[in-house]
C-alpha cells in the first residue's frame, strides 16, 4: 500500500466521520438520561402523592 495523498483524505475523512458518529451517540445517550431521570422523577412523585 503506498501512502499517497488519496490514502491519507481517506483516513482524515474515517476519522471525521468517526468523530461526528460519536458526537451523535453522546447526544443520544445524553437525551435519554436525560428522559429516563424526568420520567423516573414522574413516577416516583406520581407513587408519593397518590
Amino acid at each position: 500500500m503506498q501512502f499517497n495523498g488519496e490514502w491519507w483524505r481517506t483516513v482524515r475523512f474515517a476519522i471525521k466521520e468517526e468523530g461526528r458518529t460519536g458526537r451523535l451517540v453522546l447526544v443520544l445517550v445524553v437525551a435519554g438520561i436525560i428522559v429516563g431521570t424526568l420520567i423516573m422523577l414522574g413516577h416516583g412523585f406520581t407513587v408519593s402523592v397518590g
